[in-house]
């Protein structure tokens, strides 16, 4: 990598260089806001230290942002346990399923690049890092450069609360109701012609999109007893429809695939069987979210208005000094 000391480093961070206490540095200097945006982090030692010092600086009234996706590839995603962890500690959190961008923003440095925020990543992975101490580089860049972030944190405010303004919890529940139904016929019944297979594979990112969405709305009013139950119901059906197009994948259908009649009858059924599941798991938990109706409308949760008062905090103190 590139460095000039107490300004810039950047470029290749080769496999062995460790950027680690740079992070964490990071962190340790902030005084006024903390913004993490990422996708993918790690409790495990570096990670925990990471957690660690986030949990502090709040104690030392800083407010700390995550703006992260829900990532709900299946049970082994650990976002259920950074919501928690961020609930508990007073960490403020923007969900955008969108969202695969890596980087960390104080008043007085800015991190960006490929690095998830893992040891992994920090020290082993060959990974793209770019690492500024913006209170020390010339304003009209500071101006330019940290104003792009700030814009984005900006946008997902506004974005968050238009989320909040058109639906309240009534108008959820039918429109979560509404969004299952709508992927029922985006995933498809393998008859011997294999179009269907095909459209389906074809229409996982759109149901990707779907789920992802739809449980960041639910995590906007955060009843955090009824967020989780309704993202489990979103990660174990994301999770099969995973399945469904990974087996399609490989035993049905790919770019080298030539044939159109499809006449396995082992794997035709394996493929169906795959496709109920789907289905029934639908079904069920429609009528499930139907039953829970009347008790989610009695269930109320002080974190939305917290983690509202985060967001605002950190927005009044990402104001960037362009004299």
């Amino acid at each position: 990598m590139i460095v000039v000391p107490n300004y810039s480093c950047w470029g290749i961070k080769d496999s062995g260089e460790d950027i680690s206490q740079d992070i964490l540095d990071i962190l340790n200097d902030a005084t006024s806001f903390i913004i993490v945006g990422g996708y993918n982090f790690t409790f495990k030692t570096a990670g925990y230290t990471f957690f660690n010092i986030l949990r502090k600086k709040v104690s030392y009234g800083i407010p700390v942002l995550m703006i992260i996706p829900t990532n709900l590839a299946g049970p082994w995603s650990n976002q259920p346990k950074i919501i928690n962890y961020c609930n508990m500690h007073g960490i403020g959190i923007i969900l955008n399923g969108n969202n695969h961008s890596k980087w960390l923003l104080t008043e007085n440095d800015l991190y960006y690049g490929s690095s998830n925020f893992t040891e992994t990543s920090w020290k082993q992975r060959v990974e793209v890092v770019t690492i500024h101490k913006h209170s020390n580089i010339q304003k009209n860049w500071k101006y330019s450069t940290v104003l792009d972030f700030r814009k984005f944190v900006q946008r997902e405010i506004v974005r968050l609360n238009k989320r909040k303004a058109m639906k309240n919890i009534p108008g959820l529940i039918t429109h979560t109701i509404t969004v299952w139904k709508n992927i029922k016929p985006l995933v498809k019944k393998l008859n011997p012609s294999i179009e269907k297979v095909i459209q389906t594979l074809q229409n996982y990112h759109l149901v990707e999109q779907m789920i992802e969405e739809l449980t960041a709305e639910w995590f906007a009013f955060y009843p955090l007893e009824i967020f989780e139950q309704i993202y489990k119901m979103n990660s174990d059906l994301l999770f099969k429809i995973n399945g469904l197009c990974e087996f399609a994948y490989f035993h049905i259908y790919n770019e080298f695939t030539e044939i159109v009649e499809f006449e396995d009858v082992e794997v035709i059924n394996e493929y169906n069987s795959l496709y109920n599941d789907i289905i029934i798991s639908i079904e069920n938990d429609i009528i499930n979210l139907s039953d829970k109706s009347d008790n989610i409308l009695n269930i109320s949760s002080n974190f939305t208005s917290k983690n509202d008062e985060l967001i605002e905090l950190i927005n009044s103190r990402i104001t960037i000094d362009d004299t």
